[in-house]
Formats: structure tokens, C-alpha cells, sequence
């Protein structure tokens, strides 16, 4: 090491560092060069702000499950695996899961053992049910007290139905959307057919010799009720088997909340010979079935159409006077 002499004879090391401009220079370096090593062996960089630190542990696990080099087929596997599970849950949970029929009562638009695909997603969003749809719902209270629980299967087939990849039966019901709150539903009109907001509805989806009164022994197939909002009625399509809202007026469960509705049935996608598109029947198409058939909801639709319509033309008389009147000043 290089020394210097001074006054007292007595030696003084010196230091290696050079001028502060080449320490930082250095120091950036070698900052620049960790960045690179970290990036080469796939690690995630550490933040240097308190957003970066949020993001941190999503980055990592990013960087986990898809590294920049790639890790050998059966090392990777099992991420995959887990990641795919992980996917499927997110999606059975928000978006859309699959569910068994378990009975007859919706024959023969769904048969028994049929797996429908149900779209969650519209009650996450708060779309509220229509007229028509089939629909998935909870138990609204003693529906299914005379029906026995649902074996329970073992710890991978609750596993997987758990994450979405085998379909759900935990008891859930399935049935079609009669009435929706305010509506008045009644059965039945002269010709036999259940009315809405005194509306006929004609029904060809009913099961084949079943005509739209008819009902499971003991149920009183008759009613004339006005739904309350936020509830539903609901009914299966082979009436003479479905113990749908009719069997339930006695005990004042009749309706179904709206917060009880897990989904809207969209298709049918087993076995593959019954693949088709649940649609909402035409029948639910006709003018009047809306609240704009019940009385004196046209006359306020319509007004509630031609105030704006007015105001606009109004507007537009306003303009083309003021612009007539400045043409006639500077003439």
C-alpha cells in the first residue's frame, strides 16, 4: 500500500477510494449489475417504493409460476396443477359452475343427471331474474325437508367440486320464473292457461301431458297472488311432479328472494346429445307482461318518454327563432 511522509515522520496510509463521482459511478454499477443477476436467475427485483411493495408478493408469485427459464416438465407439473385448480375455483365461485339435476320435476326441458352450466356472474353484477329464465336457488325455507341429503362422495370428489371441476349438488333447486315482484299471477283463465299481469301464457315447454294446472298430489294447483318485490314465484315444467311455489303456499314459503338465487341456467352441457342453449320461451316476449301493463303504467311511461322529447324540441324552436331574428339585424 502506498504511503505519504509526513512532518513527524510517521506514516499514513491512504485511501483506495478515488474522487465521489467514480464511488457513485461504481456503486450504480454495481446496483445495475445485481438488477441483471437477479433478472438472469429469475428473481423478482426488490421494490424501492411502498406501491412496488404492495405489488411485490403478486410479482413473486408471477415470476414463480412462470419463470424466465424454463424448470423441467415434471417439476413444473405440479404448479400447473395447483394453478389450474386455483383458476377453476375463481371461476365456479364468480363467473359460471356447473350443477346435476337431481329430479324430474324439470322434464323435458331438463332430464335427471342432466349438468347445466349456470352464469354466477349476472347475480354478482345484481341483474335481477326474469320472467322465463331457469334458474339454480338456495332453499328458500322447508322446500326440500322430505327430500334426503345428497350422499356425501370422498375427499377428492369434494375437493374437486369444491374448485369447480366436478358439478355442485348440495340440495340447490332448479326451476322456471313464473312472476317476478308486482307481478299478478293467477291459474287459471278460462282456456286453462296461467296469466301474468292478466296476461295468457302459452306454455310449450310443459312436459307432454301435462296441461298447466296440473300438480303433485295434495298441492292445490289454483292460485291468485300478487308477488312481493324482491321474491319470485317459480315453477317446474312437468307441473304434475314439481313440488314448485304452489306446494308451499300453505306454509307461507311460497316465494323465492331474490337473494337466494345462486344463478341463471344458460346450458345444457351433458350428456353431449342434450347440448343446447336455455332460452327464454317467446311466451315472456308479449306486450303486457311487463309493469307497463299494469293500469296507468303507459300513460306514465309514455310521459316519462315525451317530457325530454318535448324539452328537446322546444330547445330546437328557440334556436331556429334567435338565429331568424339575428339574420333579420343584419339585413
Amino acid at each position: 500500500m502506498a504511503s505519504v511522509i509526513s512532518d513527524d515522520d510517521s506514516s499514513v496510509p491512504l485511501s483506495s477510494a478515488g474522487p465521489p463521482e467514480q464511488d457513485a459511478a461504481e456503486q450504480s454499477s454495481e446496483e445495475e449489475s445485481a438488477r441483471e443477476s437477479a433478472a438472469d436467475s429469475g428473481r423478482v427485483r426488490r421494490p424501492d417504493s411502498v406501491l412496488g411493495w404492495v405489488g411485490y408478493p403478486f410479482a413473486v408469485v408471477l415470476r414463480f409460476l412462470f419463470p424466465k427459464k424454463p424448470r423441467p416438465f415434471l417439476v413444473e407439473l405440479p404448479f400447473l396443477i395447483v394453478f389450474a385448480l386455483f383458476l377453476s375455483f375463481l371461476i365456479k365461485t364468480f363467473l359460471v359452475q356447473a350443477f346435476v339435476i337431481p329430479s324430474s320435476s324439470m322434464e323435458n326441458t331438463l332430464l335427471e343427471q342432466d349438468r347445466v352450466l349456470v352464469n354466477r356472474a349476472a347475480v354478482w353484477f345484481g341483474t335481477t331474474p326474469s320472467r322465463g329464465e331457469v334458474i339454480v336457488f338456495q332453499d328458500p325455507g322447508g322446500w326440500l325437508d322430505n327430500e334426503p341429503p345428497a350422499a356425501p362422495g370422498n375427499w377428492l370428489t369434494q375437493t374437486l367440486t369444491f374448485v369447480g371441476v366436478l358439478p355442485k349438488d348440495n340440495g340447490d333447486l332448479i326451476k322456471r320464473v313464473i312472476g317476478v315482484g308486482g307481478d299478478h299471477v293467477v291459474c287459471c283463465n278460462a282456456n286453462n292457461q296461467i296469466t301474468v299481469n292478466g296476461v295468457p301464457l302459452n306454455e310449450p315447454y310443459l312436459y307432454p301431458g301435462d296441461k298447466p294446472n296440473s300438480a303433485p298430489g295434495g298441492v292445490d294447483p289454483d292460485f291468485n297472488l300478487v308477488v312481493p318485490k324482491g321474491e319470485l314465484w317459480v315453477m317446474g315444467d312437468h307441473r304434475s311432479v314439481s313440488e314448485d311455489s304452489r306446494a308451499h303456499v300453505p306454509t307461507n314459503t311460497e316465494f323465492v328472494p331474490v337473494g337466494d338465487v345462486v344463478g341463471r341456467a344458460d346450458f345444457i352441457i351433458w350428456p353431449t346429445s342434450q347440448w343446447s342453449v336455455l332460452s327464454i320461451p317467446s311466451t315472456f316476449s308479449q306486450a303486457g307482461l311487463s309493469a307497463l301493463g299494469a293500469p296507468g303504467g303507459t300513460p306514465i311511461a309514455a310521459l316519462a318518454l315525451a317530457l325530454p322529447m318535448t324539452g328537446l324540441r322546444r330547445r330546437r324552436i328557440r334556436k331556429s327563432a334567435l338565429r331568424r331574428a339575428k339574420s333579420s339585424a343584419d339585413v
